[in-house]
């Protein structure tokens, strides 16, 4: 089968005009023409009806163009695809993220990158799951604290670490007291962070080394501002990125305890699937990315 003679067809019933099918084509009429008969010959059908004036679909022509234009439209984004894959950062990037990243990823790598390749268009998925990166059509994966990938053809790559504190509510310290202890953090309520993927958080002081426990029978969720602010509310104590704990330190919403502790920093990863041919837009967006400034999450 002659894809050609699929496009030229499709191109015809569009502009309803072999003038006008040849000139987008940039073929002669006489081909455009000479390529519809051998179509229909082809096929053994009519497929327009055809005069000085116009030019009209026959019912096998209607149900065949249907076809027709699905092939055309796969073609194209097969070309457009492939032009992806090329030197030049074109197409579309999608990106996988948690909402407690969004905005320091858009601020410090998205908008440069797409000031730089402007060709590029972003779309930023918010979810607080492991996506299928492969399945979903999903480019990249800014995850938090992975272990290890259970998919042998992805490939993590550290971009950042921040640094971590423990925090909890002057209310909670007024109510239950001082927490300055590893048997009271032990009995204290925590509110937990589910993730998946999530860090064990282990701190550190001299010698002694401390796994927290941070499974909760109380109050849980997926999204660090809602920890934060169940934490703020007196629900109990929370494990939090120090960026992400700075405004309500400053309020005094928050205070953190175990300041004399060490605590194993987070850690964030670009995930993106192995391939052979890596599309230019993916490759150019993951030098930003190495290019992050360190200390944005310190």
């Amino acid at each position: 089968m002659d894809l050609n003679k699929l496009l030229i067809f499709a191109r015809i019933v569009e502009h309803k005009s072999f003038t006008k099918a040849a000139q987008l084509l940039g073929m002669d009429k006489s081909t455009i023409s000479t390529k519809l008969s051998q179509l229909e010959a082809d096929l053994g059908v009519r497929l327009l009806n055809r005069s000085t004036r116009s030019v009209n679909l026959t019912e096998a022509g209607a149900k065949y163009y249907e076809y027709c234009r699905q092939a055309v439209e796969i073609a194209e984004e097969a070309e457009r695809f492939s032009s992806s894959l090329g030197d030049e950062a074109v197409g579309l990037l999608r990106i996988s993220a948690s909402n407690n990243f969004s905005k320091v990823i858009i601020e410090s790598a998205i908008k440069p990158f797409m000031d730089a390749n402007p060709k590029v268009e972003v779309e930023m998925i918010i979810e607080y799951r492991t996506a299928d990166l492969v399945q979903e059509n999903i480019d990249i994966a800014i995850r938090i604290g992975i272990g290890p990938l259970e998919d042998s053809s992805l490939i993590a790559q550290k971009v950042l670490t921040g640094n971590i504190g423990i925090y909890c509510a002057p209310s909670y310290i007024k109510k239950h007291g001082k927490i300055d202890s590893i048997d009271k953090l032990n009995n204290s309520k925590i509110v937990e962070f589910t993730v998946p993927g999530g860090p064990q958080v282990t701190m550190s002081k001299g010698d002694v080394l401390h796994k927290v426990i941070t499974k909760s029978k109380d109050f849980k969720s997926n999204d660090l501002e809602a920890v934060k602010d169940a934490s703020i509310a007196g629900l109990g104590v929370c494990i939090l990125p120090k960026h992400s704990a700075n405004d309500a330190i400053k309020s005094k919403e928050l205070v953190e305890i175990f300041t004399d502790w060490q605590i194993e920093p987070l850690t964030v990863y670009a995930v993106y699937a192995s391939r052979e041919w890596m599309p230019e837009k993916l490759r150019v967006f993951l030098k930003y990315l190495k290019e992050l400034d360190k200390n944005l999450l310190k």
